[in-house]
């Protein structure tokens, strides 16, 4: 197990509804294992959000939790949102109509100046999300722990803004005595999830009403715009990582629902192509983060385990981290975790073939036995499942059973993995 001045920390992606259902496979997995009672820190971007605040505010029973977690994502948050929309579209077409075809210009100049009033659909989610997820929570009645970190991203300061029940700020909003700046214990969980996934070019931005400052902001002071946290880090690794973070851990497990499969398809006129520009520059991110915390070398003192839904069902992982030990990317005390001594890592290393591939045969066969690859075959998905929940859109419509079902068992099986592989010294039961 992890020292006591050391912290573990829970990171669960974006990623819509997808990433919701995604997570609770990691959530199921870390129970098993006996870890998810020790988690100190969940940091959470988007759909990751909706997974981590449910999760808190159901964690004394953690069968009831997945039950009821599951029942509510075959139900969709989006219908009011949908007849606003429609309201808005029926009303210029009534104009048109009535007023003829010059009615046409002034529409579209309100909608330019005055979008997001018009089409307020965040407030309408918020509202679904209250009715289904949240029963109109404040922060303070997260628990203690695990500390929860819902991450958004700041439009007005292009850095993350996180709530959680010891406060929510933003970097360019703390500082001596500016922790106070918000009433986070009022805060509507609701609220701040809808800021984390507020999706930028679909959803109104969030802004924090005054009734939520303690400090009023002077004249011409920026104040909070915030939309998707998973515009700024997707993975939400990124507060976990940061060494004077308030949410800082040394041991952090990432919970990834992204599918990075790129195509030009629907990139024919200037939104869609700016929806895709930002998932290129999300991307960018997440590899950014992957290579420099992960495949760094391993003189960081943090450890990482991390999985995602785009990685094939197979050995593939136990691969990776062979792999990673031939590159100096595993720290010796962890691959001495695994009965993997010097003499073993010099012939991996060897710049003879032969005895290279034949280290790696060794390793690999070392490896399945010392994590119990039997057992983990034995709840290992299908590629028909694999395939079913990649193809599980980012939006928050409803679920089938089906696809909930498959997110979750790619999530599970890939989590004690992962866990058993990069951070076996965490687990309590086996």
């Amino acid at each position: 197990m992890a020292k006591n001045t050391e912290k573990i920390g829970l990171a669960l992606s974006g990623g819509g509804y997808r990433a919701a259902a995604y997570h609770i496979g990691t959530l199921r997995a870390l129970n098993r294992l006996g870890i998810l009672d020790n988690i100190d820190v969940i940091s959470s971007v988007s759909g990751g959000s909706i997974t981590s605040a449910y999760y808190a505010l159901n964690k004394d029973n953690y069968d009831d939790f997945e039950q009821s977690f599951m029942r509510k994502l075959q139900k969709g948050v989006l219908t009011s949102s949908i007849i606003n929309l429609i309201v808005v579209v029926l009303l210029i077409i009534l104009s048109i109509y009535f007023l003829g075809w010059w009615a046409l210009f002034p529409c579209l100049l309100l909608l330019f100046f005055f979008g997001y009033q018009l089409l307020h659909l965040s407030f309408w989610i918020k509202k679904s999300y209250n009715r289904l997820f949240f029963k109109k929570s404040k922060l303070s009645n997260f628990p203690t722990k695990p500390l929860i970190a819902i991450n958004s991203t700041d439009v007005a300061t292009g850095t993350l803004f996180t709530f959680s029940q010891m406060k929510m700020a933003g970097y360019k909003y703390e500082g001596e005595n500016k922790e106070i700046i918000f009433n986070h214990e009022e805060f509507p969980v609701a609220d701040a999830v809808m800021a984390s996934s507020c999706v930028p070019f679909a959803f109104s931005p969030v802004k924090i009403n005054k009734k939520y400052y303690n400090v009023p902001f002077k004249k011409g002071e920026k104040k909070p715009l915030l939309i998707d946290g998973g515009l700024y880090d997707n993975q939400g690794a990124h507060k976990l990582s940061e060494e004077y973070s308030s949410y800082h851990t040394q041991y952090i497990i990432v919970s990834d629902a992204g599918v990075g499969d790129m195509s030009a398809k629907w990139a024919f006129n200037i939104p869609l192509m700016l929806v895709k520009t930002a998932n290129i520059m999300m991307r960018r991110i997440k590899t950014f983060q992957m290579r420099n915390n992960i495949y760094s070398k391993h003189g960081n003192y943090m450890r990482y385990a991390y999985l995602s839904l785009e990685w094939d069902v197979s050995d593939r992982p136990i691969r990776g981290f062979i792999d990673n030990i031939a590159k100096d990317n595993i720290a010796p005390e962890l691959y001495k975790c695994h009965n993997i001594n010097e003499e073993d890592v010099t012939y991996l290393k060897s710049k003879d073939r032969t005895i290279s591939s034949a280290a790696s045969i060794n390793l690999m066969e070392h490896l399945k036995q010392n994590i119990k690859w039997q057992e983990l075959v034995a709840i290992m998905p299908t590629k028909e499942e694999h395939n079913v929940a990649k193809a599980v859109s980012t939006n928050l419509t409803s679920l089938k059973q089906k696809q909930i079902e498959a997110l979750i068992k790619h999530s599970n099986w890939l989590t004690e993995i992962q866990i058993r592989l990069y951070l076996p010294y965490l687990i309590v039961n086996t």
